[in-house]
């Protein structure tokens, strides 16, 4: 008899664990499938890397060519009007430098396309930085910003990194 009600416990216990795993399956795991999907892109949207998105795009400083797109005259652009103010705030630049990654497949088209028609590059340049308002503008983020937008314009890996020269924000 005591086998009996032995094997009714364990019987028991069994059932319960099946039971509790069901109800850790079904409940536990979507919700935390959710919230990693929601740390995701809250980590896209403040540009956080989870995982090495640049792995193909390695490169050194020597393969680097810089290519200088000086203005005429020093332009002075309008930012955007920041929240909540009417004060208007400008910046003035001398140019800008592109730097391209040599050993890319297409930087000869690249830098031929940049150095004969420069105006696209200027305007889209022009374009992300007169988008940012005094408060949230951070020359960082901006140059960054730039760089991807050029790359995307281009179809290309070749561009790595836009510099603003001779900046000035007021």
């Amino acid at each position: 008899m005591k086998k009996n009600i032995l094997t009714v416990v364990i019987m028991a216990a069994t059932v319960i664990n099946l039971v509790l795993t069901i109800v850790l399956v079904f409940s536990v795991m979507p919700a935390m499938n959710k919230t990693s999907n929601l740390i995701d892109k809250v980590a896209s949207v403040i540009d956080l890397e989870i995982e090495d998105k640049n792995k193909d795009e390695e490169y050194t400083m020597a393969d680097l060519e810089p290519l200088s797109m000086t203005y005429d005259a020093k332009q002075t652009w309008n930012l955007a009007m920041a929240e909540g103010s009417d004060e208007k705030h400008y910046i003035q630049l001398e140019g800008i430098t592109i730097s391209l990654n040599t050993k890319a497949e297409d930087f000869e088209n690249i830098k031929t396309q940049l150095s004969t028609n420069d105006v696209y590059a200027k305007d889209l340049v022009k374009k992300t930085i007169t988008s940012y308002s005094i408060d949230d503008f951070d020359q960082v983020k901006a140059c960054k910003e730039c760089a991807k937008k050029l790359s995307e314009m281009y179809d290309t890996k070749a561009i790595v990194e836009v510099i603003l020269v001779g900046t000035l924000l007021n």
